[in-house]
Order: C-alpha cells, then structure tokens, then sequence
C-alpha cells in the first residue's frame, strides 16, 4: 500500500477485562516492529469476527502499516465478548469502552496515544467513550452516527420510525444477537459465551415502543457533545441518516481542535460510496498523526470544514467555519394559489389537505445498513399527493447550506394524531423534483418532545418543523417547492387514523420557511479538491459480496403499498469459516387503513464453523404500531438447538 511503512502482525481475540468481571474480545493489528506505537480502536455490535470484522479488515491494515496499533473489539455479550448485553445506545457501552482505553493505554506495545474511529454505531459509540473522559484518549473520528438516537432515528420529530430502525435494522440484529462468537477456541469458551447469551437473550428494539417521548429512557443515552474536549474528526453525508446529527455534533463539540467532512453520501463509508467517492483514510491519518504523534503536519492551520454542494454546483468547498460565516436566513412565505414567495404581505387563506399515508415513498430509503442504494427519488408523485407551494423561477444560483426551519399553521379538522412532514424541494424546468431537505413534527409534541399534550380541533396551532441539515445548490431559473403532508412513508409509521388538516397561509405571521442562504464565494479559494480511492485497490480484501435490495410494490386492486429493503450477504470469516445472510424487511401499508401498518423482516445467518459444523440462525419479526412479535430459531447441523418468541 502506498506510503506503509510497516508489515503488520495480527493477535486475534485478545481478552480485554473490565471492572465487574466481563471481558471484551479484540482482534490487535499491530506494525511489525520493535518498540511503542499509539492505538486505535472501534467498538462494536457487529462481530470482529464475522461481518464487522471482514467489512473494515482493510481499515485496521491500513492504520497499522502506518504506525499505529488498531484493535476492533466486540460490545459486551456480543462477538466473541461475554457478560450481558448493554440495551442498545446505553450509556454502559461508553463506559466499557472507556475502560478498554485505559487497558489499551497500559500495555507495553502502546505509548500510552488512544484514539478511536468508527461508523454509524462505531460512530456513536466513539461520542460516548469520549463523553467519559478516559484520559488517555486523545482524538476520535465518529462517522455518521449521532449523539441523540431519538431525535435523529427512532423518532424524528416525535414520529415512531418505520422500516429504517424496525425492519432494516432491527430485524436483522435480532438474529446478530443471538450469533455465538465465531472464532471457535479449542478450550470451549466460545460455548460458555454463547449460553449465556441465550439465556439473557432481550432483542435491541423490543422496549423502543414503550417509550415515544423523549423521556429519561432517552435522554440517558444523550451525549452531552460540550464534555468532549478532545480533538474530533466528524465525517457525514447529505443522504445518510444521520446530517443533522453530524452538523450538530462538530457544533455542539467542546473541542477548539474539531474537523468537519460532509459529502453527498448514504450511509456507506465515503471510499465505498457509488457517489462522489474519496479517499479518507489518509485524512484520518494525519489527523492521528497530529494528535496522537505530534506531527507538525499543518492540520490544525487548514479549513475545518469540507463540504460538498449538491445540486447544480456538484463540487466541494472549505470553509473556516459551520454554518458557514456568510450564511443569511431568507424566508420565503407559503401563498394564495399554492404560491411560495418572499414577501410577507400577501392575503389570507387556507388549504385542506387530507391524509395519505403512503406518501414518501419517493423520498428514499433512509438506509442504516450501507446497501449503497436508496437515494431519492423523482419527488413529483409524492408533491402531487401533498398540499405543495411553489415558488417563481430563481433568478440566481442560490446555495441552500444548513438546516431549514419550517413555521407551519394548521387546524385539524378531524383526527387525534397528526404527523405534519415538510419537505423542501428544488423543481427543475421539466417538472422534475428533487429533495434537499425534510422535517417531521408530531402535532401532539409541538411544545417540546418531553411530554405529548392533546391536539384541539379545529384551533390553529403553530408547528416550527425543524429540517435536516444539508447543502444543495438551487439553479437559475429552477423554482423552490414546499410540500406539506401527513406522512414520510416507509421512513415513519402513518398517524392510526387519517386526519384532515387545514394549512393556513397569508400575512406576516403566516406558514413559511426560512432557508438558510450562503452567499457565493468570490474567489476560488473556497472550492476543494479531494482524493479519490485508488481503484486499483482491493477495499474488502476478506471476499464481502453484497446484492442489496429496494423494491417499491403499489398493489392497485388493494390499494397496499410496500417497500421492501435488504441484502444477499457472504464473506470469508477471520477464522476461515464462510458468513452468509439473507436479510429481507417489508413495510406496508393501505391508504384506507393506516392503522395496519407493519413491518414484517425475515433473516436467515447461514455459518459453517471450523470444527463445529453449520449453523443456522433464522428470525421473522412483526411490528406494528403498538406491538410486536419476534421469533428466535437457531440450528446446529440440522437440529434445532434454540428457539424464542418475544410478544407484546
């Protein structure tokens, strides 16, 4: 590889101890050569010896050719780490984690430099050991993950996720859950581990329902991101799940030394993405180097924030700061006629809207499982099926960088329960619409996600929506489009019943969004260059082959329309076993009945074990608004060795 400097030696399953007894299992990647190195780690649900493992087996040779020790542990009761489980997002992994630093730290082969890294749960789980101060971790880089997984996942605005969090997610990490640890050890600890698993087996999404506000359950898995001291690399794409979360973290961070890399990515890693694909790991090396090592590399002198602009500027940008210094709110005010304009001052009305439930289809699939598919669609259905706003033709290129805010008035003229989602849209000349941005608000939690409060009828109420973050780049002559609806379809679950709203516009307090509006650079020192992945390079050395899958169904006899989403997974295990999963998640719905709405999911883990045989972990999971059934069935060489059903 260009630029190592080291072979590498691999320790596979080194025992981590914790305080309480438990054990943390880790793989070391380490440079082979004499002498003290820094580490690095990431921490994981996600099995170091299987599918995690053979996913970032690339990123652990890269560090360690560089100089650094890289070790990928396995969360407590999970891979090859026994105890119980922490609940998922549970601040207890952070202070596992922490411990695992100051091990790290104290062995002879670490000079005492700990830094972290990861992705999506790596990425938030990064955020949490920081949070517990550890004092020997220097720098982290969480990507793509969050700080709040209620406002930014499993209830975004106060509306209960859908198939992202349920069907792509969950269902598929029931059946990681209740894996035993693949690196099969002569001494039977494997077994032992795996036992106790069972035995205490809790499946992660089974107490999300019990708790849709964002009550103590959630704010105890918060990170405080002010505590974080340390410097910290964030990196996040435009299309992933988490934009908001990202923006907000490197705001909200209490580091002076803190970086910012967004791209225009879904939630794949930015050298594996099928758009605007870069090269990070060299970033992430100097950044290490300039915290971990003291290398004058210039890190701390450069732009902290890269961003890349979608729409019609496609290209990437440094600026000094986010939001970006010259950023200006304009609002622009929903109008007689279905109009959007920017002048306050226009004459009162209103527009009925009743709800559809399988609006947002359109909108993509909101994916945490890095299928490198789902981006959004052409948004014209979806605005067709909404009450929308459109605006005159632009007169300028116009840069959209940050997040939007949407001041909604409505009255509800019928229903208890009313999701209100906005979304913020760029329409080109041909009629086309293109999503930049969307928010979503559960009238019930209009003053705040702590508490619901009863929705009156037929009373004007003003809903602020806020909209995720992004950076989108609006062409001459192409109009702003504001469609409001009572759905995000399979992105949350539809309201029970079908409620009719009335949207009120006109005056100076009238509906409107205030955009916020960067006004261009007048010189090229702003715009970026960026590496791109050496395609010569094999990035999943361990043979991960993928098929994702993404189906939209619109059964037009029924009126049932369905999204389905996963994967054809096999890979070669760090033991040299063979992983292969099948993993398929169905949300549905009927525009006559949104009470039944459900997400089905069906995983089958297929492993052949060194020594052992095959094993079959098979699971079918069902989630409805207000309950769920999930069954666990796992065979060895045929014979049914466990099996679990969890109700309610």
């Amino acid at each position: 590889m260009e630029n190592a400097k080291y072979e590498v030696k691999v320790e596979r399953n080194v025992l981590i101890p914790l305080s309480d007894g438990a054990t943390l299992a880790a793989d070391l990647y380490r440079p082979d050569a004499s002498g003290s190195f820094p580490a690095l780690f990431s921490f994981y649900p996600y099995h170091k010896d299987d599918l995690i493992g053979a996913a970032t087996e690339f990123q652990r040779r890269y560090f360690a050719a560089r100089g650094y020790n890289v070790l990928l542990i396995d969360f407590r009761g999970l891979g090859g780490s026994d105890g119980i489980p922490h609940p998922a997002m549970d601040r207890g992994e952070g202070r596992d984690g922490a411990e695992a630093v100051e091990w790290i730290a104290a062995q002879p082969w670490c000079d005492g430099n700990v830094g972290m890294f990861g992705m999506s749960y790596g990425g938030i789980s990064s955020l949490k050991v920081a949070f517990e101060q550890p004092p020997h971790l220097k720098a982290i880089v969480p990507i793509m993950g969050t700080n709040d997984i209620y406002l930014d996942y499993l209830y975004s605005g106060g509306c209960l996720s859908c198939l992202p969090s349920f069907g792509a997610w969950g269902s598929f990490m029931l059946a990681m859950n209740l894996m035993p640890p693949t690196l099969i050890d002569p001494a039977g600890r494997w077994y032992k581990v795996w036992q106790q698993r069972l035995e205490h087996a809790v499946p992660y999404i089974y107490p999300w329902q019990d708790h849709p506000s964002h009550d103590e359950y959630w704010q105890s898995c918060m990170v405080d991101c002010s505590q974080i001291k340390i410097p910290a690399f964030v990196i996040g794409g435009w299309r992933d799940i988490f934009p908001e979360a990202m923006t907000r973290v490197y705001e909200q961070l209490g580091s002076t030394n803190k970086k910012l890399l967004m791209g225009p990515w879904m939630h794949t890693l930015p050298d594996l993405s099928p758009r605007e694909p870069v090269d990070y790991l060299p970033e992430m090396v100097r950044f290490f180097d300039r915290w971990l090592k003291n290398a004058d590399n210039g890190v701390d002198s450069e732009p902290a924030v890269t961003y890349f602009v979608q729409g019609s500027a496609n290209r990437w940008r440094n600026e000094r700061k986010w939001p970006v210094s010259r950023t200006s709110f304009s609002s622009f005010y929903l109008g007689a006629k279905r109009a959007l304009g920017t002048d306050p001052a226009g004459e009162d009305g209103s527009e009925q809207y009743e709800a559809r439930p399988s609006v947002g289809t359109m909108a993509g699939l909101w994916d945490p499982t890095g299928l490198g598919v789902g981006l959004p669609l052409d948004q014209a259905p979806d605005d067709l099926a909404s009450v929308a706003f459109t605006s005159a033709a632009m007169q300028a290129d116009t840069e959209i960088s940050g997040s939007p805010e949407a001041s909604i008035k409505i009255a509800v003229e019928r229903g208890d329960d009313v999701n209100l989602v906005v979304k913020l849209c760029d329409v080109a000349p041909d009629g086309s619409s293109a999503l930049i941005s969307t928010g979503w608000l559960k009238a019930a939690y209009r003053n705040g996600l702590e508490s619901a409060e009863a929705v009156p009828l037929g009373q004007i109420i003003e809903l602020r929506v806020p909209m995720v973050a992004t950076s989108y780049m609006v062409a001459r002559r192409h109009r702003l489009r504001v469609s409001i609806s009572c759905s995000d379809f399979p992105r949350i679950f539809p309201t029970r019943t079908n409620p009719a709203i009335r949207v009120y516009y006109g005056g100076r307090r009238g509906s409107h969004v205030r955009i916020p509006v960067v006004a261009l650079p007048k010189n090229n020192n702003h715009y970026a260059e960026v590496h791109r992945p050496d395609p010569t390079i094999e990035r999943t050395p361990l043979a991960v082959v993928m098929t994702p899958r993404w189906t939209i169904e619109r059964d037009l006899a029924s009126g049932r329309t369905s999204v389905i989403t996963g994967s054809h997974q096999q890979s070669i295990m760090i033991n040299g076993g063979a992983f292969e999963m099948n993993h398929i998640a169905r949300a549905s719905v009927m525009d006559s009945n949104p009470e039944g709405a459900a997400v089905h999911g069906d995983t089958q883990i297929t492993l052949e074990l060194p020594s052992v045989g095959q094993m079959i972990v098979k699971t079918t999971s069902w989630i409805g608004q207000d309950g769920l059934s999930l069954t666990g069935r796992i065979s060895l060489n045929g014979t049914v060795v466990f099996e679990k059903h969890w109700r309610k």
